[in-house]
């Protein structure tokens, strides 16, 4: 009985594997897909920030933020040379944009707070 049990388990599992399954091309679309929600997250918090402040305060916060965008993409670049040519790159590339542009946003939402 015990063995019926854990066969239909083994094939239960085994025929659903296939849906969660998921090759390197897609998971590097699904890195740049999310990449992609963060970043329009991005520029929509900043354009709201940014017409919210006094002209010198805004001429400071486009210089930061050509600066974080400078270094973000920087340290991203630096984060993946180890990956150089592998099929994983675009992952990590993806996943460090992602990570440090929610980090961005976490930043200019508190801004947005303050003023």
């Amino acid at each position: 009985m015990k063995t019926k049990f854990y066969i239909f388990i083994f094939l239960f599992f085994i025929g659903f594997l296939p849906a969660f399954s998921q090759t390197q091309a897609e998971m590097n679309q699904t890195a740049l897909n999310d990449y992609k929600v963060v970043d329009q997250k991005l520029n929509k918090i900043y354009q709201e920030l940014i017409k919210n402040l006094p002209p010198k305060e805004k001429a400071l916060l486009i210089k930061a933020q050509k600066n974080w965008i400078a270094f973000r993409d920087s340290d991203c670049e630096f984060a993946i040379s180890a990956y150089e040519g592998g099929s994983i790159q675009p992952l990590i590339k993806y996943t460090c944009l992602t990570e440090a542009t929610q980090k961005r946003i976490e930043e200019l939402e508190n801004y947005l707070k303050e003023n």
